[in-house]
């Protein structure tokens, strides 16, 4: 019988000292209580968002901060200004596309899609316009980028190519800020 009081006190500090060891081993698990959006995956508390995602939990479409109108001024050839508008709206090209409707080359329709990386993001406008006399020696690009996801600077460049020189026809830029969202 005086046994039991020796035998009760080391069964005891023997699960004290295997629960501790077993408590002090476990970590919470850094991804408890965080839900990534969007096919986004969590690892090691922060979410990795897929392609043309962004964000805390991957909430927003990259290219959501484009979108909108931009009110400005269009300046070609160091010339005078003028009063020109950018609409950029989502087009159904993929999470990244987006159609960029330029006053000044109204009617046509740029169609684009946005790149970015952790310090810079543009607008690639992806077809050019060979239009002038059916020549390939023609080339009109254009590119886009965001400031402060507020303003928007597109340069658009006319250019002959011969004898391996581009030869400028015409440099534009529109500088604008975003004044609205877009019409759906």
């Amino acid at each position: 019988m005086k046994l039991w009081k020796p035998l009760l006190l080391t069964t005891s500090l023997f699960a004290a000292i295997v629960g501790s060891f077993g408590l002090s081993s476990c970590e919470p698990n850094s991804c408890d209580g965080i839900t990534c959006f969007n096919g986004g995956s969590c690892g090691s508390g922060v979410c990795n968002c897929p392609s043309g995602f962004e964000g805390v939990n991957c909430e927003a479409e990259k290219r959501s901060r484009y979108l909108g109108v931009y009110g400005g001024f269009t300046e070609c050839n160091n010339g005078a200004m003028t009063i020109d508008t950018v609409t950029v709206v989502p087009a159904n090209r993929g999470t990244l596309s987006v159609d960029v409707y330029f006053k000044s080359i109204s009617p046509k329709v740029l169609q684009g899609y946005v790149s970015s990386n952790e310090s810079t993001y543009s607008i690639i406008i992806t077809n050019g316009d060979s239009t002038k006399s059916g020549s390939i020696e023609y080339l009109r690009t254009f590119d886009a980028t965001l400031q402060s996801d507020k303003v928007l600077v597109l340069h658009s460049y006319e250019y002959n190519r011969t004898e391996q020189l581009d030869t400028f026809q015409n440099r534009c830029t529109f500088r604008g800020d975003k004044t609205k969202l877009p019409l759906p």
